[in-house]
């Protein structure tokens, strides 16, 4: 059986294949997973906010700008290839629309993020299941490179 690790809130894992990796409960975090399917290395990190403080953020791993280009070098330094990095997205849901919060909808305010930063280091999305008003868990499939979405109130979905 193959090793399925976990990917916590504000972390990054990045492993090749065989070994699997896993984002349980995304809420209005978003899961940024990158895989290079020559090199078989899958990394995901598990983004909670869209923007990091300016001053030396505590954990760049947290924000969706950081995050997401820290997530892109480590991949690299691995042996990912840019060119041959293509990226799917998992999560963002608008869980707590009743609530009188700072930010309405920081689940599409990490996607408009990801989405921004993605565009300015020139990797390409090739599939998403983002935002709504569900959380949902990903799954990927180092080998392949398939994501499974499985969400409580939807059927599973293969990125």
């Amino acid at each position: 059986m193959t090793e399925l690790r976990s990917v916590g809130i504000g972390q990054i894992v990045i492993v090749r294949a065989p070994e699997q990796l896993a984002c349980i409960g995304l809420g209005s975090c978003v899961a940024v997973i990158m895989f290079d399917p020559i090199a078989k290395l899958g990394g995901i990190v598990h983004v909670l906010l869209p923007n990091a403080p300016t001053n030396h953020p505590d954990n760049p791993e947290k924000y969706a700008d950081t995050g997401t280009k820290k997530l892109l070098q480590e991949m690299l330094s691995k042996g990912a290839r840019k060119e041959r990095i293509v990226v799917k997205l998992v999560g963002g849901a608008q869980m707590f629309p009743s609530m009188n919060l700072y930010v309405k909808d920081i689940g599409k305010a990490n996607c408009v993020e990801v989405w921004k930063v993605l565009r300015e280091l020139g990797i390409r999305v090739v599939a998403e299941d983002i935002e709504g008003g569900r959380g949902r868990s990903a799954f990927l499939d180092t080998n392949t490179g398939r994501v499974t979405v499985k969400s409580a109130f939807a059927e599973r979905r293969i990125l």
